[in-house]
């Protein structure tokens, strides 16, 4: 989407319902948030941790698209979902729409219940082009990347990210936009004569910041990273997190149509896809937390907390760079149930 000029400011009305944030990041950031326009493909977990975050800080528009119907072992693990009722016939932002619709009614809500992702190129190019902020979840490898290139042609801000039973990942590209960085400005340096000879004092300034124009590598270069150059080879233990493995081979074996649904079969095929990874990271096996006999964490249900902390990450990064923010991390965030802990990688490493 082509830079549009904001036309609306936040009324007196949101700004008393949006003073804490506003305080935090200021008016102007409210009012680019206030002007964007969202679309979230992909209705599960995740997607529920990024459609809270965004509807609480006040964008002007959300579309939801997802053409599932609710699984019944969602039921208690969305939040979204009202447990009384029969949400097993409903499609997934659906069973979604009350809770989202009163926890910030500024926020204009369109469901979308088809899969917009199996039209033809062009027809997905359209509709993408409309939107400030482009986030895809759960999808394929495939689908990822074909909406990522599509985003980068129009200059659109993109997010991914999946959740696989107890590991998740969230992939971040703002090529060509610009966020804030402190400006490189050097202290004043004052010299005074003295009885001794001259004296010098050090004014430290106020720290200031200017926007700056960020590159970004695509969805597809972040995922196939080369890890055989000398100097990469050398860090790879250091730079490359175990758990970066599990979320490459599980897009692998989605990519390759190796997954049945049958949880032993799933493992069987994702233990060689998983070795060549492991290998090519310049890891060993023996050294990876995370082996064979866990594979079936890989696996629903979803680890709550997993998804809280990509989902909770992801909407950190979406308010970042929507507003303008100081500058979001780069640009693959992977984080792991099976140690509680989060990695931030910039990949490909350099």
């Amino acid at each position: 989407m082509s830079e549009a000029k904001e036309n609306m400011e936040v009324s007196k009305a949101e700004q008393a319902i949006y003073d804490r944030q506003i305080r935090l990041w200021g008016m102007e950031a409210q009012n680019k948030i206030r002007n964007s326009k969202v679309l979230i493909i992909g209705g599960k977990q995740l997607g529920a941790e990024v459609a809270k975050t965004l509807s609480l800080a006040g964008v002007d528009e959300m579309h939801l698209v997802d053409h599932r119907l609710v699984d019944t072992e969602e039921i208690g693990m969305n939040f979204l979902y009202d447990a009384s009722v029969d949400n097993s016939k409903m499609t997934k932002w659906a069973a979604s729409y009350n809770f989202l619709y009163n926890l910030n009614r500024n926020v204009k809500l369109f469901i979308v219940e088809e899969d917009v992702l199996s039209k033809n190129d062009s027809e997905i190019e359209e509709y993408l082009t409309k939107f400030t902020l482009v986030v895809v979840l759960d999808e394929s490898y495939e689908r990822t990347a074909k909406v990522n290139n599509i985003c980068r042609k129009h200059h659109i801000r993109f997010i991914s990210g999946a959740i696989y039973g107890w590991i998740g990942y969230a992939f971040f590209d703002f090529d060509g936009h610009a966020y804030l960085v402190k400006a490189k400005s050097p202290d004043c340096l004052n010299e005074e004569e003295s009885e001794t000879g001259k004296t010098s004092t050090v004014v430290t300034v106020d720290e200031e910041f200017v926007l700056e124009t960020f590159s970004y590598p695509s969805f597809v270069e972040t995922l196939n990273s080369d890890f055989t150059a000398k100097k990469i080879v050398r860090k790879c233990k250091r730079i490359v997190p175990t758990s970066y493995f599990l979320v490459k081979s599980m897009l692998r074996a989605s990519s390759e149509n190796k997954l049945t649904g049958v949880t032993e079969n799933d493992i069987e095929k994702l233990i060689p896809i998983w070795n060549e990874e492991v290998a090519a990271g310049n890891h060993t096996i023996d050294m990876q937390p995370v082996q064979p006999d866990r594979f079936d964490h890989l696996f629903g249900p979803n680890f709550g907390p997993t998804a809280a902390c990509v989902g909770g990450v992801i909407g950190q990064e979406a308010i970042k760079s929507i507003s303008e923010g100081k500058n979001p991390l780069r640009n693959l965030f992977i984080y792991t149930g099976f140690e509680s802990t989060g990695f931030m990688c910039n990949f490909p490493p350099v």
